[in-house]
């Protein structure tokens, strides 16, 4: 018997398995209502309640160092205490006898499609999280039970997609995983399926729903993307089966790795916050390869200034002593928008001003940032990452900027280091083509296999529909992996791996046979890279290297890896 299997965007990692849950969030009309002043004091307790929930779920995260996470939280409230939202909702209770339910959801209706009509995919996301809040607080107003109350067996979720607050409120010992037919690896369902360790695999389309209408059990495999309704035993035996199974856990390895025939690869963290960087040495992180600092301006009416920068730059070192600390540059634009720096309205963000070119054309936020790097290096190990690079002369300009920031400090009496390694992400495929000439610039090449897939294959990652497009081991994506590795080497430059591919240990042995001197990723799986290091031998990961360059497509390259089962 073979299972019927469906491949979707690996979106957080781990094996489950359970009984299949298909999940529909849906509001009915209420069919009666009180006199208005009555609804109105319910609507009032009903928003004060969500936003206690709301306030509840961010605070668990940010005491957890889920920093990403607890910023959507933080996003939902003040959506939720929008002055506008609240009005419009009493209004339609004051003035048409709508029942307070009702009212909430014709509310966040209509902001949500004016939103949606402006065009801007930025946007276009924060219609979804309006309907998001609203409906919680639907739900606070009819009694009507959220996911937490559908789950009864331990099971495996099958959604269209699913709000924050339905995930973070579920039990967790009943929620095995989550299978979306929407979503993409940025979506918000999955940055907290990520952050509370629960598998996940979306954007496998409305077709799963379907599927599983009439299965009973499903194996869901977060590292790979790959869905199995009712799979035999012998199936689900050889999926537990794979190297991430033997990862190990108890005690933490410690120190430098090297793979079967000794080279090293250094093994980092992907971090946003001290406790995360502290988790990180709990499992072992070799240092930080990419702190993002864009968490510390997010979601906040002000900009840091350069103390709250130097503290957070510190604190992060301190959790990781005599390691080195690779700090982001300010990453906005695109998919993350800060309220303090409102970017001019752009047709196609993602091709706009993104990363470093809005930081070079903001020297007023930019300056304070390198000012606070440099005075944070002065006693630690601080190196700077500079997102979203494509020609030479952006990184001439932000040497300029330092050599500005250092006469400030000099000028101010601050102590700082006189130099810092500036390093340059290749997420974006001219920088890979051009890396021989960026690499003399540059002290050290990091990959971000995201960005670099999505703008290689022009999919957004984000678009469920393009699910099947969005495919990080294309072959036309390794050879730019390839060129980048060897321009670097070529330079005597190290070259590192920061997206989602280096911390998947399916993928580890490829990687290491592309060039990659450096794995970055989330503290969760450093065990499992680690081990997939020391498992793997380097004349043979060069010969898997070379078979996956000249595979037909993303498939061949996946059977290479024995993805498919």
């Amino acid at each position: 018997m073979i299972a019927r299997s469906f491949t979707g965007l690996a979106a957080a990692p781990g094996l489950a398995t359970g009984a299949v849950l298909i999940y529909r969030a849906t509001a009915a009309h209420s069919e009666t209502s009180a006199d208005p002043a009555t609804e109105q004091s319910r609507l009032v307790r009903a928003i004060a309640e969500t936003d206690a929930t709301i306030a509840t779920h961010e605070a668990a995260l940010r005491a957890a160092g889920q920093t990403e996470s607890a910023a959507i939280f933080a996003a939902h409230r003040l959506l939720l205490n929008d002055h506008g939202l609240r009005e419009r909702a009493a209004a339609l209770v004051r003035e048409q006898g709508q029942a307070a339910a009702d009212a909430i959801l014709a509310a966040a209706e209509e902001q949500a499609i004016e939103l949606e009509r402006l065009g801007d995919a930025y946007l276009s996301a924060r219609a979804a999280d309006v309907r998001a809040v609203a409906m919680q607080v639907w739900r606070a107003l009819t009694g009507a039970g959220g996911l937490s109350q559908r789950l009864v067996t331990p099971s495996i979720v099958v959604a269209h997609d699913l709000d924050p607050a339905d995930l973070a409120g579920a039990p967790r010992d009943l929620l095995r995983g989550i299978a979306l037919a929407a979503g993409g690896l940025t979506a918000h369902a999955s940055i907290i399926a990520r952050s509370l360790g629960i598998p996940a695999v979306v954007g496998l389309g409305d077709e799963i729903l379907a599927a599983a209408a009439d299965a009973r059990t499903m194996v869901l495999d977060g590292d790979n993307g790959l869905v199995l309704l009712d799979p035999p035993a012998d199936q689900v035996a050889r999926l537990r089966a794979r190297p991430r199974e033997r990862a190990p856990r108890g005690a933490v390895a410690r120190g430098p790795v090297t793979t079967r025939d000794g080279r090293r690869i250094r093994l980092l963290a992907n971090v946003a916050s001290p406790a995360e960087a502290r988790d990180a040495c709990a499992e072992g992180a070799e240092g930080v390869g990419l702190l993002r600092t864009e968490w510390l301006f997010l979601e906040r009416p002000d900009l840091p200034d350069e103390e709250e920068q130097v503290a957070l730059y510190q604190a992060v070192a301190a959790a990781l002593p005599d390691a080195p600390i690779t700090v982001r540059t300010l990453d906005i634009g695109g998919d993350k928008r800060l309220p303090a720096l409102p970017l001019p309205r752009e047709d196609n963000p993602f091709l706009g001003s993104r990363g470093l070119r809005v930081c070079l054309s903001r020297p007023e936020i930019f300056l304070p940032q390198l000012r606070a790097l440099l005075r944070a290096r002065a006693a630690h190990d601080i190196r700077i990452l500079l997102p979203m690079v494509t020609t030479v002369a952006e990184v001439r300009r932000t040497r300029a900027l330092l050599e500005q920031a250092q006469r400030q400090l000099v000028a101010a009496g601050r102590p700082f280091a006189a130099t810092i390694p500036l390093g340059v992400m290749i997420e974006v495929p001219a920088a890979a083509l051009n890396a021989g000439r960026l690499a003399p610039e540059a002290a050290f090449f990091s990959l971000g296999t995201n960005d670099l897939t999505q703008y290689t294959l022009a999919c957004d990652r984000g678009n469920h529909r393009l699910a099947d497009l969005y495919q990080p081991l294309d072959p036309a994506v390794l050879r730019l992996i390839r060129m980048a590795c060897d321009a670097a080497h070529h330079h005597g430059r190290p070259a590192g791996i920061c997206g989602e591919l280096s911390g998947d240990p399916q993928v580890t042995a490829l990687l290491i046979g592309l060039g990659a001197d450096e794995l970055t990723c989330a503290p969760a799986a450093l065990a499992r890279v680690r081990a997939a290091v020391t498992a793997t031998d380097t004349r043979a990961a060069r010969d898997l290297a070379e078979r996956a360059l000249a595979a037909e497509g993303p498939e061949q390259v996946r059977a290479l890896l024995g993805h498919t089962l």
